[in-house]
């Protein structure tokens, strides 16, 4: 059997239908999820319920648990890739801010790097007082690069429609 090499973009393609297939078969239609591109880095990243998590992976040992107090729980799930060669990047360091309107801002936490099936990914539990717009702030920081790539994206709970 002959092996036809795919160009970088085909390989693009296939990672991001790979990453909304797996996105959709975990989480449910009402969730958000985009695609970012900046300095050579990809970005996919999907906000869902921690309780579509906690199917999975208990809580209480997942990015040290869900955030205290009575709001909701939500979990940020950020996958990155080489621009330019479609290669999943294992080894960057990864925060993000969270911003809701009214409420002060809490400090950046840094998104653990996790599996999804298989697949390099980073991860972090947020808690959120109201339905949104959510603004994340996210820095993404490669070993081969001294200065840190910010992305920002817009978010809304997944859990509006049920208040």
């Amino acid at each position: 059997m002959r092996t036809i090499p795919l160009p970088a973009q085909g390989w693009r393609f296939l990672t991001a239908t790979w990453l909304l297939l797996l996105l959709a078969t975990m989480l449910s239609p009402a969730l958000a999820q985009s695609r970012m591109e900046r300095s050579g880095v990809t970005l996919y990243w999907g906000l869902v319920p921690a309780a579509v998590v906690a199917d999975k992976h208990a809580l209480a040992e997942l990015h040290g648990g869900p955030p205290k107090g009575g709001v909701q729980v939500h979990h940020l799930v950020v996958a990155l890739y080489d621009s330019a060669s479609g290669r999943r990047i294992e080894d960057a360091v990864v925060r993000a801010q969270l911003s809701e309107a009214g409420i002060v801002d809490e400090p950046a936490k840094y998104l653990l790097p996790m599996k999804v099936n298989d697949q390099a990914s980073y991860g972090q539990v947020f808690g959120v007082a109201k339905d949104g717009p959510y603004r994340f702030r996210l820095w993404v920081r490669l070993p081969s690069r001294t200065d840190e790539i910010e992305f920002r994206f817009d978010a809304w709970s997944p859990h509006r429609a049920e208040r």
